[in-house]
């Protein structure tokens, strides 16, 4: 008699799906960097019309000032980025140090200043920062908490 396999047919074909999935990632995941180093290495069309003499068009200057206000909106979506992967890690057993979340009201008003320097269009397209703590003073100690875990008692005395 055939021992019984450990494991059941559907395990293994989502371990087959699976797989093939991860090296289709990989594949084309590489193919794509291999393509933006290609489109780096290129010359660009303007530094060689400016070095061959040809007239060089002043009206472009309108787009890069149109191109440094959608860099703010990237510095701001990619600090942003970098603000939420802190705020809300996975921290089951661990909760941060007051000094911790100090440093994120400091990183969330900076971003706060960044949001405020938008122009309303640009504001549109990304989300205005919040931080997710209240700080509440306890028989004269400074303490922080989320709002979630605020009791309604603790709510009240904010004005929430």
């Amino acid at each position: 008699m055939k021992n019984p396999s450990p494991f059941s047919m559907n395990s293994r074909i989502t371990l087959v799906f699976s797989l093939l999935g991860l090296f289709a990632g990989i594949y084309f995941g590489r193919s794509q960097i291999l393509t933006d180093e290609q489109a780096e290495n290129q010359p660009n069309p303007t530094s060689v019309s400016m070095s061959q003499g040809a007239p060089v068009n002043f009206v472009s200057q309108e787009d890069d000032s149109a191109s440094s206000d959608t860099d703010l909106v990237a510095t701001y979506t990619q600090l942003y980025g970098k603000y939420q992967v802190k705020v809300y890690a996975n921290r089951q057993f661990l909760t941060p140090t007051d000094q911790e979340i100090e440093a994120l009201q400091m990183e969330s008003n900076e971003l706060d200043q960044l949001y405020s320097q938008m122009t309303l269009e640009e504001r549109g397209k990304v989300k205005k920062i919040s931080f997710p703590y209240a700080k509440l003073e306890v028989a004269g100690k400074v303490i922080y908490k989320k709002f979630k875990d605020l009791t309604q008692k603790e709510r009240e005395s904010l004005g929430c």
